[in-house]
């Protein structure tokens, strides 16, 4: 296996996402193997990781108290079990006792079945064998560290519809209040069209498109504002273009969220000037 990433292959995974996760991220690595934690490290770097060592398990747990003291806890800590020993596990046990909530990953080399599920029982999230190819790790920790901030931060998943503003914490209570009226302002538009009261459907389709306009849900207004021009075009013969607009606004109003599709900023942004 080479050290390294093929500079082509790794250049393809970053595009694919994994930068744009891993630069806000920090990376606890616990490892007693200079070889590994070199290469290891490098690999998350690339991937634009902050990394932060420890060569054993009361290293750890100091730098993850002395994190989450300051507030800054680490998005993921990688644990090199043949570099550790016989403590691999015991550091795992140890970290979660310390209440670290986030991911664990582990890479073993020549891992027993027993000692991985130990390691899985004791709160690994992962355990990857350090002979794979390292695009693996990149892969998992990308995986591991999207699960940790969408916990942390409440974000969105994939496949809900965000606001323009979620990033703004001021604002989020109002976003919660829209998305929960959101049913309600369906209803009524799928009431006028059971009814076929289509002065009605194009009032309806209209306050949907200025309220989702108005809290920042692009995705909803161009919806809606389809919707309106299928009405416009359509006529009682042939009425199926309506129908597919109504049904994708729908599910484009069941998939709303008030959460932020990324990690709100440490102090906050300042709200855009009104006007």
């Amino acid at each position: 296996m080479s050290d390294r990433f093929d500079d082509s292959a790794f250049a393809g995974g970053l595009k694919s996402g994994a930068a744009a996760l891993l630069q806000r991220s920090r990376v606890l690595l616990v490892d007693g193997e200079d070889g590994t934690r070199f290469r290891v490290a490098s690999d998350l770097k690339q991937a634009g990781a902050s990394v932060d060592f420890a060569s054993s398990g009361s290293d750890a747990v100091s730098c993850v108290n002395e994190a989450q003291d300051a507030h800054e806890p680490y998005d993921l800590v990688v644990l090199d079990l043949s570099g550790l020993g016989a403590e691999g596990c015991d550091v795992v046990e140890r970290l979660r006792e310390v209440q670290y909530a986030g991911p664990i990953l582990a890479l073993g080399e020549d891992v027993s079945r027993g000692e991985a599920t130990r390691c899985v029982q004791a709160g690994c999230d992962d355990l990857l064998s350090k002979d794979n190819d390292p695009s693996e790790l990149i892969e998992s920790a990308v995986s591991l560290v999207g699960r940790e901030k969408a916990r942390r931060f409440g974000l969105a998943g994939p496949g809900e519809v965000t606001s323009e503003l979620s990033a703004y914490p001021d604002l989020l209570m109002m976003l919660r209040r829209f998305v929960s009226n959101l049913p309600e302002s369906m209803e009524s538009v799928l009431s006028a069209q059971r009814e076929q009261d289509l002065a009605r459907l194009r009032d309806e389709l209209d306050r949907v498109k200025r309220n989702a306009t108005s809290h920042g849900y692009l995705e909803i207004r161009a919806s809606a504002v389809s919707a309106q021009q299928e009405l416009e075009q359509s006529n009682k013969s042939d009425a199926q273009g309506v129908v597919e607009a109504i049904d994708e606004l729908t599910d484009l109003c069941h998939r709303a969220t008030a959460a932020p599709s990324e990690p709100p900023p440490p102090s906050g942004p300042t709200l855009p000037p009104s006007g």
